[in-house]
């Protein structure tokens, strides 16, 4: 029955249910599982990486009352967790695979996570536990593709339409194409390994779509709230550590600095542009015109390459 099923799964005689959560910890974590066939541990499948360190963690799970809370920090506090991406010869001429992880490993985040991202680095990310799930905006159309074209979306109001992606409701004939261009799974099939694309579509995707656009419009609006970002370089500098958790060198600064200039141009003599890029999003005591300009900032911040992908 069940429970002699489930008694099984977890017997400390039973190593292989500990070794796939270890692995699956370890791949999402490294972009790569140290038994590289994820679906398949038996005796024809391809050999772990390193036998003895899935091992280790396999009993380490074990040891923690199969937390994987528990397992993901003691992994990320490690030595080879907090390495660099960065290529060095000598090791790439001896592990040109990186299959001992003399390196961390570069990967873009999952399409769920992009969302949450965007979220939480623009501040608008609500925190809440549990409930039912939530209905997030999507391009229009896409709910009248489901079946029949019976199944209508009513986008979330309050705090529901910043809820984390895990609560966002699925719709297996008309699922998310936000999710779709980050390779989530349909739904259709089960999968144990998502694809790991890079596509223009991506791009235009995270550049347009309304989830990232009002993203983009609430950072601005933080930035040019917050009281102690007093000039322009210091508004860039907090930008960069809020996106990509490091500051800006000063190519990057003067880049920007030409940019808002350019922005702040266009939008004075262009009043209604600014309004529309502004939306709901104005700030109090500062023009629609600064506004949009920083828009236009955070948006290019939000789409660079390090803001999605894992360095």
């Amino acid at each position: 029955n069940r429970l002699d099923l489930a008694q099984w799964l977890v017997n400390e005689k039973n190593p292989l249910s500990a070794r796939v959560a270890a692995n699956d910890i370890w791949y999402r974590l490294f972009g790569k599982g140290l038994a590289e066939q994820k679906a398949d541990f038996g005796t024809r499948s391809m050999p772990p990486i390193q036998l003895e360190l899935l091992d280790h963690l396999a009993g380490k799970f074990i040891d923690l009352n199969w937390s994987r809370k528990s397992l993901i920090k003691y992994v990320i506090m490690s030595d080879t967790y907090q390495q660099s991406t960065a290529r060095r010869k000598r090791s790439d001429q001896i592990d040109p695979n990186n299959k001992l992880f003399h390196r961390q490993n570069r990967f873009r985040t999952d399409g769920e996570i992009i969302r949450d991202l965007f979220l939480s680095i623009s501040g608008l990310l609500k925190h809440k536990v549990g409930g039912p799930s939530v209905f997030p905006p999507i391009p229009k159309g896409v709910a009248e593709q489901s079946f029949a074209g019976s199944f209508k979306w009513k986008t979330s109001d309050g705090d529901d339409r910043y809820r984390r992606g895990m609560y966002t409701f699925f719709k297996r004939t008309a699922p998310d194409p936000n999710l779709i261009t980050f390779d989530c799974p349909n739904a259709n099939v089960t999968i144990a390994k998502r694809n790991n694309s890079n596509t223009p579509t991506m791009a235009l995707a995270t550049l347009g779509n309304e989830v990232f656009h009002e993203s983009a419009q609430a950072l601005a609006k933080r930035i040019l709230s917050d009281k102690s970002y007093n000039n322009d370089k210091y508004r860039i500098k907090c930008s960069f550590i809020l996106c990509v958790a490091r500051d800006p060198s000063s190519e990057e600064i003067n880049k920007i600095i030409q940019l808002l200039q350019k922005s702040r141009s266009y939008y004075s003599a262009n009043p209604e542009e600014a309004k529309k890029m502004v939306g709901a999003y104005s700030c109090a005591m500062i023009n629609d015109n600064e506004t949009a300009s920083w828009i236009t900032v955070t948006r290019i911040l939000l789409n660079l390459d390090e803001t999605i992908n894992r360095e």
